[in-house]
């Protein structure tokens, strides 16, 4: 294993989400910093070629040290094809794609840090980007008003 090599991430999604989403994230993230990132856009349903191709890229992005596989719904079937390329590679499967985790991405450590410190991190930013906000009428944040605590 070479101990400079980077986390490999692939992302993978329905329809064109897994490219879409990280377009999005590279224009907003520093230059470069996401250019290793894979996008693997899984169309509608689980085949043959998704499975083929979530292999290759994956593969492709291994440089040693395991793939952090963001995917966009837990359970779906490219969830379950990106669990099922565990069998072959050390991966961490992370879902609830977001551009969040993205950005998280171009800015954590994908060489000292180990595989599953780099998922809980992607994780950890797509959970605290989640957030039910409103305005009242008067224009004033009304975040919580009416709980009864």
């Amino acid at each position: 294993m070479n101990a400079q090599a980077r986390v490999g991430v692939a992302v993978v999604g329905h329809g064109n989400t897994a490219s879409a989403m990280l377009s999005a994230a590279r224009s907003i993230a520093a230059p470069g910093s996401l250019d290793d990132v894979v996008a693997i856009d899984a169309g509608v349903g689980e085949n043959a070629t998704l499975s083929a191709v979530m292999c290759t890229a994956i593969t492709a992005a291994d440089r040693g040290r395991g793939v952090v596989i963001l995917v966009d719904l837990l359970g779906a079937s490219p969830c379950q094809c990106a669990q099922r390329q565990g069998e072959d590679h050390s991966l961490v499967v992370v879902s609830g794609l977001s551009i969040a985790m993205l950005l998280k991405l171009s800015h954590v450590d994908r060489v000292g840090l180990p595989l599953e410190r780099i998922a809980e991190a992607c994780a950890e930013a797509g959970r605290r980007a989640v957030a039910v906000t409103r305005r009242n009428r008067t224009g004033e944040d009304a975040e919580g008003a009416g709980e009864s605590g």
